[in-house]
C-alpha cells in the first residue's frame, strides 16, 4: 500500500464548467503552509506540472480500461474507443492526474493558474516546474489521434470565424 499526503488543494470553477471546457479554466492552487517553502524559486516559470489525486473516482471507474474522449462531444466529434492509457480520462486504475498549467502569478503559497482541468477540492500531491528538458519536440502520434486533432482544430477554427 502506498500513502500519498496532499501538499495542497485546487480551487476552481464548478464541475460542469470544467467538463465543458476544452482548454481548461483559471483557478488557484493552494499549497499548504507546511510546504510553502517548497515554492521558493518557482516565480518566473511560465508553466508548472500538477500531480493530483482524483479523489472522486469510484472503485468501479477504476476498473475501466477503454474510454472515449468525452470532451470532444463539445465539438460534436465522436472519438474511437481507446485504452485508458492513451487518454487523460479520470477513469483509470490509479486515479492520478498530470496537468500542465500556465502559472499566471504567485501570491505567497497561492498559485494562480490557467488551463486547469481539475475539480475544486482536488488534492495536489506534487508540483514541478515545466522545464525545456521535459519538452518533446519530435513526438509522434498514431493516425487516429492525428485525425481527431485535425477535426478539433477545424471546429475551433469554425467557432472563432477563421
Amino acid at each position: 500500500m502506498y500513502i500519498l499526503k496532499p501538499i495542497g488543494v485546487v480551487h476552481s470553477a464548478p464541475e460542469d464548467v470544467i467538463k465543458s471546457s476544452f482548454e481548461g479554466v483559471k483557478g488557484v492552487v493552494e499549497v499548504f503552509e507546511e510546504y510553502a517553502e517548497g515554492l521558493h524559486g518557482i516565480d518566473g516559470f511560465s508553466h508548472i506540472i500538477l500531480v493530483a489525486y482524483l479523489d472522486r473516482v469510484s472503485e468501479e471507474q477504476r476498473r475501466v480500461l477503454k474510454v472515449r474522449f468525452r470532451r470532444l462531444r463539445i465539438f460534436g466529434i465522436e472519438s474511437p474507443e481507446v485504452g485508458v492509457f492513451c487518454s487523460d480520462s479520470p477513469h483509470r486504475p490509479n486515479p492520478i492526474a498530470l496537468s500542465i498549467v500556465k502559472l499566471i502569478r504567485r501570491e505567497g503559497r497561492f498559485l494562480h493558474v490557467d488551463g486547469l482541468d481539475l475539480f475544486d477540492g482536488t488534492p495536489i500531491v506534487d508540483i514541478r516546474a515545466y522545464t525545456p528538458d521535459r519538452a518533446i519536440c519530435d513526438a509522434e502520434f498514431p493516425e487516429w489521434y492525428i485525425s481527431l486533432r485535425r477535426a478539433v482544430e477545424g471546429k475551433i477554427s469554425q467557432r472563432s470565424g477563421l
